[in-house]
Order: C-alpha cells, then structure tokens, then sequence
C-alpha cells in the first residue's frame, strides 16, 4: 500500500465520520434481513414492523451520508442518527419475535455509539431508548412467564451496564489522547524551541567566530603601545605585538609564568608603595611589591589609573612611558586580573625638552631688549633738558605699558621652562597667609574697581603662619585674583578667603563670574587651554595663568582644586601642608592650564 493512502486510512480511523459508525448497524441489518428470509425458523411474526424498521434504519443510513459529506463529525444532529437507530432496531426486533427475537443484541451497536459521546446525557439516553425498544413488545402482548418478564427487565440493565463500561472507557481513552496530544504539542514546541535555539547559537558561533577574528587582528594590529593582560597575582596571560617591540620580551617568553612588577625599577615601586601606602588589595600574592599592589589597589577601587612613570625593558633600559591599569573582569563581572596599556613617551618626553629649551632661550633672548626698551623709555619719560608733550608722554605710556606684558609674558614662559626642567628653587620661610592674601587682594583693588567689581576677603581672626615662598604664593594669589575679575560680570564679587584644615591650609578664590563647563574643566591646568567661555565672551589672556600656580601648589607639596558651574560662578582651592615637604622639590608637569 501506497504511503498516501496509508494516510488516509489512519485519518479516517483516527476520527471516523457519522457514515462509518452507521457501517456497522446497516451491515448488522442487512446480514439480519438475510438470515430472516434465508432461514425457514426465522420468519417475521410482523412484517411491517420489519419493514418499518428496515425503512427507519436506511433513512438513519442516508443521514449519516450526508453528515459525512458535509463534514459534520461531533453535534446533536449527528448523535441522533444512533437514537434513530436504537428505535428501528427495536421495530425490528419486534417484527422478528420481539422478546424471543434473535436479533435483539443488534440494539448494542447504536448504545455502544452513544456510550462513546463525551456526555453523560447521551447514555442516559442510550439506556432509556434501549429500554422502550426492549419494553415496547409488552405493551402489545404482555408476556405470561415470569421468564419473559425477567428478560425485559434484566437486558436493558445489562444495556445500561455495557453502556456505562463503554462510556466510562471512551472518557478514559478520551483523556489519554488529550494527554497524548499535548504531549506531543509540548514535545514539538520544545522541538522547535531546540531548534530556534540551535539555529541562534549558530549564528551566535558566527558572530563570535567574527568577533574573535577581528579582535585577534586587531590585537596583533596594536604595535604603537603595549597591552598586557594579567590575572590577580600579577601573572602575564596576554602579551601583545607592541610589548614585545617595547619591553623586548617575545610573547612566549613572556606567557612563561613572568610577573609584571619585574618592568618597573626599584625606585618607581617605592615611589608608588610610599604615594598609596594603605590602599588593601586581597588578591596579592605575599611577594608582590607594595609599589604593584598600591597600582592594582586603585584600580580595584575605580579610580583612574593612568601614570607617568618609567618602565624598564628586558635588556635593562628605562623608558619614559604613560602606564594605564584597569581592572579585568569576565562576563559574570567577576575579577579575573588586570589590563595595562603602556605608551612609549621616549619621543615625546624628547620633543618637551626640546620645545622647553627653545622657549627658554627664547624668552631669555626677549627679556634683554625688553628690559633695554623699558630702561631707555624711562629715560624719555624723565629728560628734564628735553620734556616730553602731552601726546608724547601718551605714547610713551602706551609703549611701556605693552613691553611690561610682553615682560610679563616672557617671565611666565620662562617660568614654566624652569618647571618642565625640574630647576624650580624655592625660598620658604614662615609667613602669614592672612598677610598674603590681603596684599594680594590690595595689589588687585585698582584692577577690580575699574571692572565694576566686589572685593572681599574671609580671614580667620588669628593669624596662618606656614613656611611658603611668599614671592611664589602672592604670584598664584595674583593670577587667580586676575582671572576671577576677568571672568566677572560688572556688580559680581570675588571673595579670597583663608581657611585652616587638618594640618593643611585652604587659600581660595571664588567669584559671581560666567562658569566653566564642566567637560572643560579637566584641562583647565594645561598649557595654553583656554575655556569655551572665555573666547566666546573675548575676555583677553593665553592660557598660563593657571598652569603656573598649579605648578608653585605641587612644589610646595599641595593639590589644587576647583569648582565651577556655568552662571554661577567659580572656586579654586589651593590646599597648602601646614609643614613644608623636606624632599627635594620633584619635577613637575603641567598637563592641565587656565580659563
């Protein structure tokens, strides 16, 4: 047999229609008819209950054909095809002998459908024709044995009995197919969920197989600087191409159980053991140096590593390089090591120097004919054999006024030459802060009048005594002073203010002024930076102020700060050590500038 009509076969037997479950009453029937009118002894006592039944019984037969051909598998209309058949059964049970009849097990087959629908009612009603059918005889001719009243009575029970037992094993059947059918339903959802599953980690093995690829070449692309990957105990895991260009180890040399404290010299390490003393780092082995473990501490507690120190190659060289160190974490953000990012600075530590030199000589070039032009104009300005008119004694002032900032200007380039050199002296001595401040605030009143602006000052009533370069301090107080009357609106005030703090001293200014944006206020200390607001409301400077008194802060061992909001206003703290540091001054760079 063909597969097709295989499939035909089990849809039909899987839900058979109305004309297949009559098959078997109109077969009974015919075969019944046969033996009637075959078999001498079975001769119908009433031919027109035979005939009636026949007749009901064929018409219950076309119904059903036509219930099939419309497709019509479940309804009342199709259950009263079986009802119809209980009734011609019992006509022809009783044309054929009525209670003697040999047909009248035939009245089973259409119970037996009903027995099968999925309510009970429809085997109550099963049982209650089959009992009018099996009774009907009585009616017409009561029987006279006790025999024969039995019978009536017992076979609709054993009806009803077989009706139940069917019914209740359709109900059971019918519950095993349910079962059965969301089984299968759950099965093929999960099948197709394996599927789509399958189907996404497929291409999610392409993207990453991608990914792996672009990032191996990006890896291996990296020459410029070197990128080390390590796990908690300082242990190299990755090594790419610019480290073994920078450090000189090859990367098998490298993955081969190789720390990286052992590129740092021994006096870095201290340096950075003795800046971050008491910083904890609980993945440390025993003999990691303090120096390693402080530099993995404050990446662990999200500060910004990112350092000018000096490395040192495989070959033994010190390098000036820029070193960043961020934390490593898997996809479950568990901590599995460190990232280092390390910039050779050789060129560029060589280029400052340069550029540092030339600026220096200079500025040094200028200060000589400056210093004659301002010599030689006061002695213009002071000829009593030759005095000067009104107009000339004018542009004279304007000249001098023009070469004592051109003065000005070359003194700060050449102050900034001495602190990229690391030559950068200062002359401390104990002085009154309070002191300073109100110099600097009376040096700075002719300037703040003249811009329409309020001058104050905030002095403790006892006087700060700290060992500073007061010619140093009174330069940044003036510089700062300058800048908040600048950047401040006429009727604005500027505050300079004192303030002693845990073994420090707080000297700061805060004005009324414009503000500075605070994506801006990062590279306030580097050279030469002006802020947005500055250019946009043309207030006139080049960027050195700030990097300057910056500069005389960290010499004097202390940070400078600041705090702004656009509209607002701004504060710059100088923060002072109350005891001056007894190191050598180190070298200082200026990375960050003014408004």
């Amino acid at each position: 047999m063909s597969e097709a009509p295989q499939g035909r076969l089990r849809r039909l037997l899987d839900r058979p229609g109305p004309l297949l479950k009559q098959a078997p009453t109109a077969i009974a029937l015919l075969v019944a008819l046969a033996l009637v009118h075959l078999v001498p002894g079975l001769a119908p006592v009433s031919e027109t209950a035979v005939l009636t039944g026949t007749a009901v019984i064929l018409g219950a037969t076309a119904g059903a054909w036509a219930l099939s051909a419309r497709r019509r598998y479940d309804g009342v209309l199709v259950l009263l095809v079986p009802m119809i058949d209980v009734v011609g059964l019992g006509l022809f049970r009783a044309g054929t002998g009525g209670a003697h009849s040999l047909f009248g097990a035939l009245v089973l087959l259409p119970v037996v459908w009903l027995a099968t629908a999925a309510k009970v009612r429809y085997v109550v009603v099963a049982v209650l024709l089959s009992s009018f059918t099996i009774l009907m005889p009585y009616l017409f001719a009561p029987p006279d044995s006790p025999t024969d009243w039995l019978r009536g009575v017992v076979s609709p029970l054993v009806y009803a009995a077989v009706a139940a037992v069917i019914f209740e094993l359709s109900r059971q059947q019918r519950v095993r197919v349910e079962q059965a059918e969301r089984l299968i339903a759950d099965r093929t959802r999960a099948l197709e969920q394996n599927a789509e599953m399958i189907a996404r980690l497929r291409e999610s093995e392409q993207r990453y197989r991608a990914l792996l690829e672009s990032f191996e070449s990006l890896w291996a692309s990296i020459t410029a600087q070197a990128v080390i990957a390590t796990d908690c105990r300082d242990t190299v895991e990755a090594w790419n191409p610019g480290a073994e260009r920078i450090l000189g180890l090859s990367q098998a040399e490298a993955l081969d159980e190789v720390r990286v404290d052992r590129f740092f010299p021994a006096d870095v390490l201290e340096m950075l053991g003795e800046e971050h003393p008491d910083l904890p780092h609980p993945h440390a082995p025993e003999d990691l140096p303090r120096g390693v473990r402080a530099l993995f501490s404050r990446a662990d507690s999200d500060a910004t590593v990112d350092a000018d120190l000096e490395i040192l190659t495989a070959t033994g060289i010190t390098v000036p390089a820029r070193i960043t160190v961020t934390p490593r974490k898997d996809g479950t953000g568990q901590q599995r090591g460190y990232l280092l990012v390390v910039t050779d600075e050789t060129r560029a530590v060589e280029v400052a120097r340069m550029k540092d030199q030339f600026v220096g000589m200079i500025s040094h070039e200028l200060r000589t004919p400056l210093s004659a032009i301002i010599g030689f104009l006061d002695l213009l300005r002071s000829d009593p054999e030759r005095p000067l008119a009104e107009e000339q004694r004018e542009f004279v002032d304007i000249i001098e006024r023009n070469a004592q900032r051109l003065l000005a200007l070359v003194g700060d380039l050449l102050f900034t030459a001495q602190v990229e050199s690391g030559r950068f002296p200062l002359e401390c001595f104990d002085s009154d802060l309070s002191e300073s401040v109100r110099s600097a605030v009376e040096s700075a009143g002719p300037h703040a009048q003249r811009e329409g602006v309020e001058l104050r000052t905030e002095l403790p009533e006892r006087s700060v005594m700290v060992s500073i370069d007061a010619r140093r301090i009174g330069q940044a107080l003036d510089n700062l002073l300058s800048n908040a009357i600048k950047f401040t609106p006429r009727g604005g005030r500027v505050t300079a203010s004192v303030r002693p703090l845990d073994g420090a001293v707080v000297l700061a200014v805060r004005d009324t002024g414009i503000g500075i944006p605070e994506d801006e206020q990062g590279m306030l200390f580097t050279r030469f930076f002006r802020a947005s607001t500055a250019t946009r409301n043309a207030v006139p400077g080049i960027g050195l102020g700030l990097s300057i008194t910056r500069a005389i802060v960290i010499a004097h061992g202390g940070r400078m700060e600041v705090t702004s909001r656009v509209g607002e206003g701004t504060e710059f703290r100088m923060t002072l050590p109350m005891a001056p540091p007894t190191e050598a001054i180190p070298k200082v760079r200026i990375r960050a500038g003014r408004r």
